[in-house]
C-alpha cells in the first residue's frame, strides 16, 4: 500500500493513502479565464534571511497600518520571527527579521508566527516557543507590543500545552460584541499527556495577550480522526469564535462558541464534507502544504454573518482550491465551488490557499498555481475574487514572475523538502494585501503586490481656460466629475465618482464601487463651467489595478478630438457655463452679468479660475463660442 508523508512544522505522520495522487503531466497550457495584472512585486523586506510562512493583518481601527510576520532564521542554527509594519496601506515598509523585547533582546521562537491587532492597539502575536525545560516538548508562547511592534514582551507560555504545534490567532474586534478586544489562539497536540490522538486545543486572553486562560481540548478523542491539524479561527459578526480544522480526506471539522470561547456550543470532526481534500503533496522533493483558511463576512451587507472556507481537495483530473460555504452560521454548509478557473483535462497544481472577505463583502483567496506551466515545475500566485457569495470567481495572476520551489539549503525544522504552510491575506479600506514567500531571488523572502481594493481611475485633466502657458501650471486645483459609461450601446452610466485634478500634475484620483466589474468603460468627464468630454477610446478594467488616462496629451485622447490646445497641451472647453452641453450666447450673457455685478468667488462664470468674474472670462466664452463647440459622444 503506498503511503504518503504529511509534514507540519514539528510532526510527521505516515498514513496509507491507497487514493494517492499519481501525478501525470499533460505537456499543454490551461485554458484560463482569468484577467491580466500590471502591479509589480516587491520584497516587504529585502535582506539575507529566508523568510517563511507569513501571516498579515490589518489594524482595526487604522486600515492603513498593515502588519506581517514570517518565521526567518535570523541567527545560526536556530530561527525567530521576523515583524514588518507598513502605514500607509502596503505601499511601504519597514519592520526586522528578528523581533526583539523591551530589554533589546531577540526573541527565539520556533515557528508558526500568527499577529493580531485588537481594538485598544494591542499587536499579539502566537507562536510555537521553546520549552523552558531542558528536553520538554514544544509550547505554544505569546508576545504583545504596545508601541507598534517596535519591541515586544518578554514570551509568556500559554498553561496545559504538552507538545503543541501551529497557533492560529485571531481577535474579537466586533465593537458590540460583549467579548470585544478578546484575543483567541488554537492549535492542534500530538501525545497530549499519553494520548496518541491529535486534538485541537484552545486558549484565550481577556487583558490584550498578557496572561492567558489554560488551553483545554475542543474535539473529542475518536480514532477515526487521529491526524486533524488546525485551519484557523475567526470571530463572527455577534462575537461568536469559530475554529476550523483538517479532520481527514473527507472533512473538515468546525467548532463554535458563543461565550467567548469558555464553552463550546458544539464541535464537529464531520461539519463540512470534502473531496478527498489535501493537506501535502508531494513535489520534486518539496512538500506542498495546505491547512484549510476561513474567514466571516462582518459587512454590512446581504450576506453579513456568512461563514467561507478555501481547502485544496483533490477533483477528477487535478488538485484545486475549493471553496464551502454556510449562510447559516456554520449549522450546515450545502455549497461548495471550485475557486480556480484553470480548464478541467489538465493536471494543475494549486496549493497553499489564504482566504480573507473584505468590508465590502467581497471573498478574496489568493494561492500558489501552476496552471501556466506546462511541466507543472513552476508556480506563480493567483488571486480569485467573488463578490456574489462565490458563485462566481474571476482569477488575477498577481504575481509577476513565476518560481520553482527547492529544497532550502539548510532543511527547515531539519525536515527535507519542507517549506511552510500558510502565507497571508488581509484587507482594509482601500487595499487587499496579499504575503506570500518564494525562492526566486535564490532565497526564500516574503513578497506582496498593490491591490486597489477600490477601483482607482488616475485621469489627466484641466480647462484649458484655466491654464497659464507661462507657468504651464492651471490657476487653481478644481472638483471634477467622472461618469463610468459602458462601452456598448446605449452606453449606460455605470457608476460615477469626483476628483480633484493638480495644478501641477493636473492628475486627479476617482474611486469607485469595489463591486466593478473587470469590464470596459468610457470616461465620461464633467467639470463645472466646461465642455463634458469623453474618452477616446474605452478603458479596460481589471480588478486591483489602477487605470492610467491622459486627456492632456493629444487632441485625440478625446472623442471626437474634442480638446483645446494650452501651450503643448490640451485641456477641455472651458465656457459652458449653463452646462447644456454647447457654448453659446446663453453661456456668454450669463458670465457678463455676472461680470457687471462684480461677482467673486468659486462661482461657474469664473472661467479661468482667478476668482473673479470679469472681461478675461467673458472673452474665453466669446472665443469658444466662435467655434461652434459642443459635447461629442460616440
Amino acid at each position: 500500500m503506498k503511503k504518503i508523508l504529511i509534514v507540519s512544522a514539528f510532526s510527521i505522520f505516515i498514513f496509507a493513502a491507497g487514493d494517492n495522487f499519481n501525478f501525470k503531466f499533460i505537456d499543454q497550457k490551461a485554458d484560463t479565464q482569468s484577467v491580466s495584472y500590471s502591479e509589480p512585486n516587491f520584497m516587504i523586506y529585502p535582506g539575507l534571511n529566508l523568510q517563511i510562512e507569513t501571516s498579515a493583518f490589518t489594524h482595526p481601527e487604522n486600515p492603513d497600518i498593515i502588519t506581517a510576520s514570517a518565521i526567518t532564521n535570523y541567527y545560526e542554527g536556530g530561527y525567530t520571527t521576523g515583524f514588518y509594519i507598513s502605514t500607509n496601506g502596503g505601499l511601504n515598509w519597514t519592520g526586522s527579521d528578528n523581533i526583539k523585547n523591551t530589554s533589546g533582546s531577540t526573541i527565539t521562537t520556533l515557528g508558526d508566527p500568527n499577529i493580531v491587532i485588537n481594538r485598544n492597539g494591542y499587536f499579539i502575536m502566537n507562536f510555537i516557543a521553546p520549552s523552558l525545560s531542558a528536553g520538554s516538548d514544544l509550547k505554544i508562547g505569546a508576545i504583545y507590543s504596545v508601541n507598534n511592534g517596535a519591541n515586544w514582551s518578554s514570551t509568556i507560555y500559554i498553561p496545559g500545552v504538552d507538545t503543541a504545534d501551529k497557533p492560529i490567532s485571531a481577535v474579537d474586534n466586533i465593537e458590540s460584541s460583549a467579548y470585544s478586544g478578546r484575543v483567541y489562539t488554537a492549535f492542534d497536540e500530538l501525545f497530549k499527556f499519553g494520548e496518541e490522538i491529535k486534538g485541537i486545543y484552545f486558549s484565550y486572553s481577556t487583558d490584550n495577550g498578557v496572561s492567558w486562560d489554560t488551553s483545554r481540548r475542543i474535539t473529542n478523542i475518536d480514532p477515526d480522526f487521529k491526524y486533524r491539524l488546525i485551519g484557523d479561527v475567526q470571530v463572527g459578526t455577534s462575537g461568536e469564535v469559530f475554529v476550523l480544522w483538517h479532520s481527514n480526506r473527507s472533512y473538515m471539522g468546525l467548532a463554535k462558541s458563543t461565550n467567548g470561547g469558555a464553552d463550546w456550543l458544539y464541535s464537529r470532526d464531520t461539519a463540512i464534507s470534502t473531496n478527498r481534500s489535501r493537506i501535502t503533496q508531494e513535489y520534486e522533493l518539496i512538500y506542498l502544504q495546505s491547512v484549510p483558511s476561513m474567514d466571516i463576512d462582518i459587512s454590512d451587507g446581504p450576506r453579513s454573518g456568512w461563514i467561507y472556507t478555501a481547502g485544496v481537495e483533490k477533483s477528477s483530473d487535478s488538485i484545486d482550491v475549493v471553496m464551502h460555504r454556510s449562510t447559516d452560521g456554520g449549522e450546515t454548509w450545502n455549497y461548495s465551488k471550485k475557486v480556480n478557473s484553470d480548464s478541467t483535462g489538465s493536471v494543475k497544481l494549486q496549493f497553499m490557499p489564504a482566504l480573507n472577505v473584505d468590508k465590502y463583502g467581497g471573498i478574496n483567496i489568493i494561492y500558489y498555481d501552476a496552471r501556466n506551466s506546462n511541466s507543472n515545475d513552476s508556480f506563480e500566485v493567483y488571486l480569485s475574487r467573488s463578490t456574489d457569495g462565490g458563485l462566481n470567481f474571476t482569477d488575477t495572476k498577481i504575481s509577476d514572475h513565476k518560481m520553482k520551489f527547492s529544497q532550502p539549503a539548510v532543511p527547515f525544522f531539519g525536515f527535507d523538502g519542507y517549506i511552510g504552510a500558510y502565507t497571508g491575506l488581509t484587507s482594509g479600506e482601500k487595499y487587499l494585501t496579499p504575503v506570500w514567500y518564494d525562492n526566486s531571488s535564490g532565497r526564500y523572502k516574503a513578497y506582496s503586490s498593490i491591490i486597489h481594493l477600490i477601483p482607482l481611475f488616475n485621469v489627466k485633466v484641466f480647462p484649458e481656460g484655466f491654464y497659464d502657458i507661462a507657468t504651464g501650471k492651471t490657476g487653481m486645483r478644481d472638483s471634477v466629475k467622472v461618469y463610468l459609461r459602458s462601452s456598448s450601446i446605449p452606453y449606460a452610466i455605470v457608476d460615477s465618482s469626483t476628483g480633484v485634478f493638480d495644478s501641477v500634475t493636473f492628475n486627479a484620483e476617482f474611486y469607485f464601487d469595489p463591486e466593478l466589474n473587470n469590464e470596459n468603460y468610457y470616461l465620461d468627464i464633467r467639470h463645472r463651467n466646461s465642455i463634458s468630454v469623453w474618452s477616446s477610446v474605452y478603458l479596460n478594467y481589471t480588478f486591483g489595478s489602477q487605470v492610467y488616462y491622459n486627456f492632456t496629451i493629444s487632441q485625440a485622447s478625446a472623442y471626437g478630438d474634442n480638446l483645446k490646445p494650452a501651450g503643448s497641451k490640451w485641456g477641455i472647453y472651458s465656457g459652458d457655463v449653463n452646462q447644456d452641453g454647447v457654448i453659446d450666447l446663453d453661456d456668454l450673457i450669463d458670465t457678463y452679468n455676472a461680470g457687471n455685478a462684480f461677482q467673486n468667488g468659486y462661482i461657474v462664470q469664473d472661467c479661468n479660475g482667478d476668482s473673479v468674474v470679469d472681461l478675461s472670462d467673458v472673452l474665453i466664452i466669446f472665443n469658444n463660442a466662435q467655434l461652434f463647440v459642443s459635447v461629442i459622444t460616440p
